[in-house]
Order: structure tokens, then C-alpha cells, then sequence
């Protein structure tokens, strides 16, 4: 067994680095209504690890939409999605970010190795959501739902994305996507990448331990050990 060497973590977003909170779900949700004249009735389940377009898609094709083009109604919505974020996001006292993830992404430039996101948030979302809590600034690069259709879409555009980043090729045996739902492992798993998946809400787990995630944890607070497993062949 050898160590491997100039890994490539990934980290995803929301309910992994920060927990987000209703205010994005709902303010999406109120953005379809407004042009759909009914509430899709967004859930946690309808937004987590799915990209932004996909939610969108998913909730006008609920309420049957007919009074457009579908790709052109999502544009114009995402278009004006980030700007209605951003003071809202910003008053939200129920978001937070998870210091566990926090220790973990500092742990990870300590052995050396680069890390980037790869998040279903549109970037300028993500750029809101991470520039609060003053992490936007400790990535280089990410891939973003404007960036792929879907997450395992997404795992082949970081490959890209992180050589004109870096200046380097990272292989997908030298790839790890951290993150906290099934599609995560999906994605992963389907690309040959690694995944570590922390459990955040135990309603989850199921789902998660169906998609065969490489590690499962409740927290991400052990971090020499969680270290020591990316480490390993």
C-alpha cells in the first residue's frame, strides 16, 4: 500500500460545507410560481443533489407548463435568481456553515493536496452562499450547475476545469467527491472517483448506503482518520 499522492478533494456545497437553510429551496419555489401561477411545492429531497436548472425543470414539469419553452422559462428565472438571493441568503439566520467540513478542507491543503467545488448551485449561488461564511476565497476552481446538466456530467468537467486550474491532470483514481447525499456517490462511483459522504440527516442513510458511497460517516469531525483513508490505496 502506498500513499497517494497530489489528490484532488471535491467539495459540494449545501448540507456538506454549509447548511443553506429554506431560504433557496423557497425562494425557487416562489420564482416557479410566479411564473407558473402554482407552487411546485419544493422539499428537501426535490433540491438536494440536484442541480439548479434540473430543479427548476423538474418543478415546471409538475405543474404541467406549457405557456413557454421550458429551457428559455429556467434561463430567465436563473438569470434573475442570484440577485433575489443574495439579501436574502445574506438576513437568513438559519444558515450556518459546518465547521466539520471547515477542519476537514484545511486538513487536506496541509498533506498537500488541491481542492475545488462541485456544487448543483449556479455559480453566482454559490458564490453567495460560500462568500458569507468566507470560504469562496479558499477554492481555486469549481464546476457549477451552469457548468453540466447533472452531477456525473459535473465530475467529468472538474477534470477539465482543475488541469486549467492547476496545470496539472488528476486521474479519478486520484479524484475524491465529499459529499452528503446518494447522488453524490452516484456520481462518484459512476466516474471511478472516491466518495466520502457524511450522513447529515438520518432519513438519508438509506438512499446513501444504496449508492455504495467508498466511505459513510455520521460527522466529518475525525479528521486524521478520514485523512488516513484518502491516503489509502
Amino acid at each position: 500500500m502506498h500513499n497517494r499522492t497530489k489528490q484532488l478533494i471535491l467539495f459540494d456545497i449545501d448540507g456538506t460545507l454549509v447548511h443553506p437553510g429554506t431560504v433557496a429551496r423557497k425562494l425557487l419555489d416562489k420564482m416557479v410560481k410566479e411564473v407558473a401561477n402554482a407552487s411546485p411545492e419544493l422539499q428537501v429531497d426535490d433540491v438536494a443533489g440536484y442541480t439548479d436548472p434540473i430543479i427548476l425543470e423538474t418543478a415546471l414539469e409538475r405543474l404541467n407548463y406549457t405557456d413557454g419553452s421550458l429551457s428559455d422559462t429556467i434561463e430567465t428565472i436563473l438569470s434573475n435568481y442570484p440577485d433575489r438571493l443574495e439579501k436574502l441568503f445574506n438576513d437568513h439566520e438559519d444558515a450556518y456553515v459546518y465547521d466539520d467540513a471547515v477542519s476537514l478542507l484545511e486538513a487536506c491543503k496541509k498533506e498537500g493536496w488541491q481542492s475545488g467545488l462541485l456544487s448543483g448551485n449556479v455559480r453566482k449561488a454559490a458564490e453567495i452562499k460560500l462568500k458569507r461564511f468566507g470560504l469562496w476565497d479558499s477554492f481555486k476552481f469549481g464546476v457549477f450547475g451552469d457548468d453540466a446538466r447533472n452531477r456525473e456530467e459535473m465530475v467529468l468537467v472538474a477534470e477539465e476545469a482543475a488541469l486549467e486550474a492547476f496545470g496539472e491532470s488528476y486521474t479519478h483514481n486520484r479524484m475524491v467527491l465529499v459529499g452528503d447525499t446518494a447522488q453524490d456517490a452516484i456520481a462518484a462511483r459512476v466516474n471511478g472517483v472516491r466518495s466520502l459522504i457524511v450522513c447529515r440527516r438520518p432519513e438519508s442513510r438509506v438512499a446513501i448506503e444504496n449508492a455504495n458511497p467508498t466511505w459513510l460517516v455520521d460527522s466529518l469531525e475525525e479528521t486524521e482518520r478520514i485523512i488516513l483513508w484518502l491516503k489509502a490505496e
